[in-house]
C-alpha cells in the first residue's frame, strides 16, 4: 500500500521536515501492514494519530485509507473527539476543494486536521489520552458551478 502526505501539506514549505520523514510514513506501513487482516473491505478508513496541542492548535494526525473499488479526493468525516474524558468536538469535517490529490484504491493519504484550541496547554497527547469516535467517513463531490458539495 502507498501512503503519501496530502497535496497541500506538501506544498507549505513549514511542513517540509515532516513530509520528508521516512521514518514516520514506514511506521504507518508497518501498522497498516500488522492491521491489514482486520481492515473492513470496500470502505473509507480512518486512523488517528497523534495529536499536538500549541496555542491555538489542536492538531491531530490521521491516515485515511481507501479499500473501496474506487479513487476518492475529497472526503466528509463525521467525528466526536474526547480529550482527557472529556467532551471536545461533534461534527463534520470536510476536506477543502482542491486541496487533495486523487486517492487510488488500496492507498493511504496522510494528513491533519485541526480542532483548534482554547482550552488546554501546550502538549502532545498519545491516541491514549483522546478518543475519536467516527461515525463516517463518505466522498463528497463538489459541484463547481453551484460552489455546493453533495454526497455520493
Amino acid at each position: 500500500m502507498n501512503i503519501e502526505w496530502a497535496k497541500y501539506l506538501q506544498e507549505i514549505p513549514e511542513y517540509k521536515t515532516m513530509i520528508n520523514n521516512q521514518e514516520y510514513i514506514d511506521a504507518w506501513e508497518s501498522f497498516l501492514d500488522q492491521q491489514e487482516t482486520n481492515l473492513p473491505s470496500n470502505e473509507l478508513i480512518v486512523v488517528a494519530g497523534n495529536m499536538t496541542v500549541k496555542k491555538r492548535n489542536m492538531v491531530l494526525e490521521y491516515l485515511l485509507v481507501n479499500k473501496t473499488r474506487n479513487p476518492v479526493k475529497e472526503v466528509e468525516i463525521g467525528v466526536t473527539l474526547s480529550i482527557l474524558g472529556k467532551p471536545y468536538f461533534r461534527g463534520v469535517l470536510r476536506t477543502s476543494q482542491n486541496c487533495y490529490q486523487e486517492l487510488a484504491p488500496e492507498n493511504a493519504r496522510l494528513d491533519l486536521i485541526d480542532f483548534g484550541n482554547d482550552r488546554y496547554e501546550d502538549q502532545e497527547l498519545a491516541p491514549k489520552d483522546y478518543e475519536l469516535i467516527i461515525h463516517f467517513c463518505r466522498e463528497i463531490e463538489y459541484n463547481h458551478k453551484e460552489k455546493m458539495e453533495t454526497t455520493k
